[in-house]
């Protein structure tokens, strides 16, 4: 079940503003819209002990949409399923993925771009991630992501 738990920790922390960020104004801007993360399938690996697979659905904002900077605490593959995703960590450009194209994001790359493509549709995709079990899926850009 903390698959589940840790999963659902990722949506939120994806979805919510950042309780890392700078304090907000006074007069807090409306929130732009976040990739939408919600679990699909967890199982611990009896082959790699310690760690769990996690399949996590997502829906990109069209673009504008700008997402918390964070990483994870492993690996983490992407399937776009609808539209393009624009996709990018920081130190290189983003890269445009298409529907039926994947992307990976290396162990401790702090992910700064995730936005559909277009103005106007949602993007939609699962990212598949092998974590260190019970670990949360995300983390604040300056935390250490570890093993």
């Amino acid at each position: 079940m903390r698959p589940i738990l840790a999963a659902a920790a990722l949506a939120a922390l994806v979805l919510a503003p950042s309780a890392y960020a700078q304090q907000a104004p006074a007069q807090p801007a409306p929130a732009a819209p976040r990739t939408a993360a919600a679990p699909m399938f967890s199982a611990n690996l009896p082959d790699a002990p310690g760690k769990q697979l996690v399949v996590v659905n997502l829906t990109f904002p069209p673009a504008g949409g700008k997402p918390n900077p964070h990483r994870h605490p492993g690996s983490v593959w992407v399937y776009v399923t609808k539209g393009e995703a624009r996709l990018g960590v920081e130190g290189q450009p983003p890269k445009v993925v298409k529907a039926g194209e994947s992307w990976f994001e290396p162990f401790g790359a702090v992910h700064n771009v995730s936005e559909s493509t277009s103005s106007t549709e949602p993007a939609a995709g699962f990212a598949v991630m092998l974590v260190p079990d019970g670990a949360p899926l995300v983390l604040p850009a300056d935390a250490h992501a570890g093993h």
